[in-house]
């Protein structure tokens, strides 16, 4: 990808581009800097204000899930987790029968 395509996303508002941004720019994420130097040194790079505050910190937000499931941006059904089915203690019908509940706080004394 070049800059000329990433320019005309940014100019056209395509939904897929801080995507492409992150894709472009990945090192310059990686160095944890502060994202008002980010913005400077980006559009510094593409020459023009194209991108702000709120595009680095979306791009922050999303770029573990995007580095995660690869490059096609979707979840694999095998990061997905099984439900437990809980554990069941069968008692038998007679000591449930057994049981005095004339102590309870519910119950006479």
């Amino acid at each position: 990808m070049d800059k000329t395509l990433l320019i005309a996303m940014y100019e056209k508002k395509d939904p897929k581009r801080r995507r492409k941004l992150y894709e472009f720019f990945q090192e310059l994420f990686a160095q944890n800097l502060s994202a008002v130097l980010t913005v400077e040194i980006i559009n510094k790079e593409l020459g023009a204000e194209f991108i702000g505050l709120y595009d680095v910190k979306y791009i922050r937000s999303h770029a573990a899930k995007w580095n995660d499931s690869g490059k096609t941006g979707k979840t694999s059904s095998d990061n997905i987790p099984k439900p437990v089915e809980p554990n069941t203690v069968w008692i038998e019908e007679d000591a449930l029968k057994r049981q005095s509940f004339k102590s309870s706080k519910f119950g006479k004394s």
